[in-house]
């Protein structure tokens, strides 16, 4: 493993192999890289995870043990979808649940999530929903919602339960297209609003939320660290994010107009167009970041992001030939220890706090 020199800042310690890190673009990741998203993207998470639980159970689990898991499902490299994520925790949760509720409420007679069980201890079951999580957890990997899929099968194997769950699977209609899906529309009125989900999706809200989570959504870079970037780099700044191209502009306002170079970005409908068939080109496939350098016709990038897909990513396009230095931000990361050992591990050019700790280190 590399050496690596440390000198921290007001924003915490950074990480640094190589003396100078030099391209000649600089390409950046949006959620929890240039945006922090712990209040909005997280907190969707946890709200969606959390209504659906308590819809059956009445009863909601801590912050702490969906933080916990998300947590590893991102060290995979095969959950850059939150949709993925959301749903893998849901299944984990309700994997613990006794056999005879699950059956019911897998019923194509029963109206999904109306009854409220008598459980006779509460903790009881939110520990064993959250055991049974952990228990899933170990089969997740970088083939994302797939290892959820090939846990369940193996962790109840001929058994009852797992019939109930691909059943409750099927009442999630996961994966669909959001219009179709019970979980992805619920995640999307909450992230978005009942305002922004009208506009993008042409339909009428039905929880009626005024204020989506994604109004939580703030930028990190600061207006001296634009302005330095900016001048090194000039039209040679892109993005490469999984993020939808709506949300990615709305959230970043006018940077989108005054630091990025609008025909450099590669969004979330970008690797959706360029896929075929079974072969998805999203993170942590080369498709997005090596669009973005043939688009400013660059030889070499760094560039910046937050996941283990952002690595696998650069890897994948230096791989390919491509020159491409990754930096790694972990300051808005869930389990951020976990991440600098991650980054560290993989031979990152850097670990770094936050975006703003760029202007010392390239």
């Amino acid at each position: 493993m590399s050496f690596y020199k440390e000198f921290a800042t007001i924003n915490g310690v950074s990480y640094i192999k190589d003396s100078s890190i030099s391209a000649d673009s600089l390409i950046m990741d949006v959620d929890g890289t240039l945006i922090d998203t712990r209040e909005s993207y997280n907190a969707t998470i946890r709200t969606t995870v959390n209504l659906f639980y308590k819809w059956v159970t009445g009863y909601q689990v801590s912050d702490d043990a969906i933080n916990e898991a998300l947590g590893r499902l991102r060290l995979t490299g095969g959950f850059n979808n939150d949709w993925d994520s959301t749903y893998g925790i849901i299944m984990g949760l309700f994997s613990g649940l006794p056999d005879d509720l699950l059956k019911e409420i897998s019923s194509e007679k029963f109206e999904f999530f109306r009854s409220r069980p008598n459980f006779k201890s509460k903790n009881s079951v939110l520990n064993d929903s959250v055991t049974n999580l952990n228990y899933l957890l170990m089969y997740a990997s970088s083939t994302g919602s797939k290892s959820i899929e090939d846990g369940l099968s193996k962790l109840f194997f001929k058994k009852d339960k797992l019939n109930y769950l691909l059943l409750i699977k099927k009442k999630l209609n996961y994966p669909e297209v959001p219009a179709k899906s019970l979980l992805i529309r619920t995640f999307e009125e909450l992230y978005l609003g009942r305002d922004l989900f009208k506009k993008v999706y042409s339909a009428e809200s039905r929880f009626k939320v005024l204020r989506g989570f994604i109004e939580n959504e703030t930028i990190k870079l600061e207006n001296d660290v634009q302005i330095y970037l900016k001048r090194k780099y000039g039209n040679r700044i892109g993005i490469a994010s999984g993020r939808p191209e709506y949300t990615g502009k709305k959230s970043l306002g006018k940077l989108m107009d005054t630091f990025f170079n609008k025909s450099a970005t590669a969004f979330l409908e970008d690797a959706a167009k360029a896929s075929s068939g079974t072969e998805w080109l999203g993170k942590p496939k080369s498709f997005m970041l090596t669009k973005v350098m043939n688009a400013i016709n660059v030889k070499s990038c760094i560039y910046v992001g937050d996941s283990a897909e952002d690595m696998m990513m650069a890897k994948n396009a230096s791989e390919e030939g491509y020159n491409v230095k990754f930096i790694g931000v972990y300051g808005m990361s869930v389990n951020y220890k976990k991440f600098i050992e991650f980054f560290i591990k993989g031979d990152a050019a850097a670990v770094i706090p936050t975006v703003n700790e760029l202007k010392y280190i390239v």
